[in-house]
């Protein structure tokens, strides 16, 4: 007969830095469709709004700390982690349950290592939403030509390879991402769900606009290319 597959465990980590606003609904819509036994650990940088008290009422667990990067803040909240697999969701950001439910199946293949997806800021107009779309197009490619850049707001990677790698890169403000999935990707394969889409905040749209938001992505990627780390992020976390 064949194996069942063993039943992996989920830990939910998000990172954040006074986001009273968001946090509320991001804990409610994960929670309406994880099952109890999945917990959800908010890391947090230092907060000095209500994120910590409103996180902690909804049942997370919490990981405080001062952590000046969200690579470290997403490090802090992996550390305390118990589940086989460690979900990385950004506070302003609203997983589906079908990306739960294909995360859950793609890494019954052993040779699965992370897992991101389409990701779609929210309230945007047909050119916005076009110009996001040609963004998650190039994220797939990646993918596919096995060089992944994986955006942290929504994706997955099994614990055991995570902890293998050191997790993110705690000194650099962005593409902390990038790197980890290049690095990860080392130890097997990382998959993209296209045609899952995850909403997220459009406040990065709204702060910098188009060109603006480009404009940042751009050099953070140069830097990373280049070797060098960034010292700021324009665009809210």
């Amino acid at each position: 007969m064949p194996s069942v597959p063993k039943k992996l465990r989920v830990s939910v980590v998000i990172p954040t830095l006074n986001e009273e606003r968001v946090i509320g609904r991001t804990i409610r819509n994960l929670r309406s469709y994880l099952p109890k036994d999945v917990e959800i650990i908010v890391a947090d940088g230092g907060s000095t709004d209500f994120t910590t008290l409103i996180a902690s009422k909804l049942g997370a667990k919490l990981a405080k700390g001062k952590a000046k990067t969200v690579g470290a803040g997403r490090n802090a909240g992996a550390a305390m982690a118990k589940g086989d697999l460690l979900w990385f969701v950004d506070a302003d950001t609203f997983p589906t349950k079908d990306f739960y439910d294909r995360m859950l199946a793609i890494f019954n293949d052993p040779k699965i290592v992370g897992v991101g997806c389409h990701i779609m800021p929210e309230h945007l107009g047909p050119m916005r939403k076009t110009f996001f779309y040609f963004l998650n197009m190039i994220v797939a490619s990646t993918v596919f030509l096995g060089r992944p850049n994986v955006a942290g707001s929504c994706v997955a990677y099994r614990k055991k390879d995570f902890d293998a790698i050191n997790g993110f890169d705690t000194e650099t403000h962005s593409a902390e991402d990038m790197d980890l999935t290049q690095r990860i990707s080392k130890r097997g394969r990382v998959a993209f769900f296209f045609h899952v889409v995850v909403p997220t905040s459009d406040r990065r749209v709204h702060k910098l606009g188009l060109v603006g938001l480009m404009q940042d992505w751009t050099r953070a990627s140069i830097m990373y290319i280049q070797g060098r780390k960034t010292a700021s992020y324009y665009a809210p976390r």
